[in-house]
This record gives C-alpha cells, structure tokens and sequence, in this order.
C-alpha cells in the first residue's frame, strides 16, 4: 500500500500523544488520508483545521464503524482514554470509553 492510498483514524487525536501522533501521520502520509477524532473540540486548532477531523465517541460502536466506513480507514491509531485522575473520579465513565471504547475499535476492525 502507499502512502496515497493510506486512510489513518486517530482516536483520541486531541489528547497529549493523538496530537503528536497526528501531526506526524499526517506528514508522512498526507493531511488527506490522516482523519483526526476526538470526543470533544476547540484543544487544537492545529489538529481540527490541519486536516479532516471528526466527532466521535468511541463507546458508541455503530458510530465507529460508520466513520471507518465513510472514509474507507484501514489502519487506526487508538488513543482515546480517560486517564486516572478521572478514572478515579467517574469510574463507570473509565469503564465505558477504555474497555467498551477498545471493543468497539477492534470489533470494527475486525468486521
């Protein structure tokens, strides 16, 4: 596959390493072919302005595989997590976004 061809999601593309990480991405493969996500905007202009970004919530399996689906993504980088310090606070939120959220990426790149 090459470089023109690549089709990268970055979830969590807001947080501390999904920033860096899509930037990089997105200079090796293509501000085109480097779809950044996040749960939330207004973090980094860079990221939302720099490149195609979208909402998306990785708890919500169908809405995963339909952003894989609408732009044809073979390969995903996933970053999105609630960290500890939250964790710790709303479990069940840590719950549903690292366990549920990581089933519904690798379900949808399985299918």
């Amino acid at each position: 596959m090459t470089s023109e061809t690549k089709r990268v999601l970055v979830t969590g593309a807001l947080g501390q390493i999904g920033t860096e990480l899509t930037l990089k991405l997105r200079d090796k493969y293509g501000h085109g072919s480097v779809i950044a996500s996040d749960i939330r905007t207004g973090i980094s202009p860079e990221i939302e302005e720099g490149g195609s970004f979208e909402l998306l919530d990785v708890s919500r399996g169908p809405s995963v595989t339909a952003l894989v689906r609408k732009h044809r993504i073979d390969t995903i980088y996933h970053m999105a997590a609630i960290l500890s310090a939250t964790g710790e606070k709303n479990p069940q939120l840590a719950w549903n976004v690292n366990m549920n959220g990581s089933f519904n990426i690798l379900e949808t790149a399985r299918e």
